[in-house]
């Protein structure tokens, strides 16, 4: 990333749903070290979640933890309105709460839907909803939205997290179509899919990939998020 972006999140202030993810955590970390006013939410804010933060702030950042459960409006509402108490705007949102459900199809109970569709659509749809009061006073406000690339489930275990995934997908498309023009909105697409060894191949010779790290991952999302990514609105960036 060039000097020129990094200066750029000096001082902005971006919130981040969920630290209990280690993606969360890692952008987070970048946007923190960039110069960036980082909250992040967490379900619940453990310990250990304590102690990184503290890490955080010894490196001179300026890093807030919000325990919220945003799969609720109730929830949504108090993370974004802990940000508008602290700093009354928000220029950047990295929505990443992400609920796997592996469930077989006709096994799914209304419980398991509600549940992994109030995780992975509801709370994104929001917090956005929220977020967009105070960002629509920034000049510009830019939206990222964590998915797994799960277009087609593989497996009769798939098709309720893969139909959760997809509507965030949508959500994506729809907001980048329909905010005003100032706002950016984009989604990372994470693969989950493992390279397959073939047979033919000479083991000493065969290295498998080990997919994409929550680095890597963090690092497509604060470019999605930084002035390199004006002109993309309204996409999907498939990594892994």
């Amino acid at each position: 990333m060039s000097v020129q972006s990094i200066h750029a999140f000096a001082e902005k202030v971006a919130l981040v749903t969920d630290g209990d993810n280690p993606i969360g955590r890692a952008v987070a970390l970048q946007l923190a070290l960039q110069g960036c006013y980082v909250i992040v939410g967490f379900s619940q804010v453990s310990e250990a979640n304590r102690r990184a933060l503290a890490e955080l702030e010894n490196l001179g950042t300026l890093t807030s933890a919000v325990e919220a459960d945003i799969s609720t409006v109730e929830g949504a509402k108090k993370l974004v309105g802990e940000v508008e108490k602290m700093f009354g705007r928000l220029d950047l949102l990295v929505n990443c709460l992400n609920l796997r459900n592996d469930s077989m199809f006709e096994e799914v109970t209304e419980d398991v839907y509600t549940q992994t569709f109030d995780a992975n659509l509801k709370a994104a749809f929001f917090v956005t909803q929220e977020a967009i009061r105070l960002m629509k006073t920034r000049p510009k406000p830019k939206i990222v939205n964590v998915v797994s690339a799960v277009d087609t489930p593989e497996t009769e275990a798939n098709v309720l997290f893969a139909s959760s995934q997809n509507a965030l997908l949508g959500l994506t498309k729809s907001l980048a179509a329909i905010l005003p023009k100032n706002f950016r909105v984009n989604a990372v697409a994470l693969s989950e899919k493992q390279p397959e060894r073939e047979n033919n191949l000479d083991a000493e010779l065969f290295r498998p990939k080990k997919g994409i790290s929550e680095d890597d991952a963090a690092r497509t999302i604060v470019y999605l998020l930084s002035s390199e990514a004006i002109a993309l609105n309204g996409q999907i960036l498939r990594i892994g």
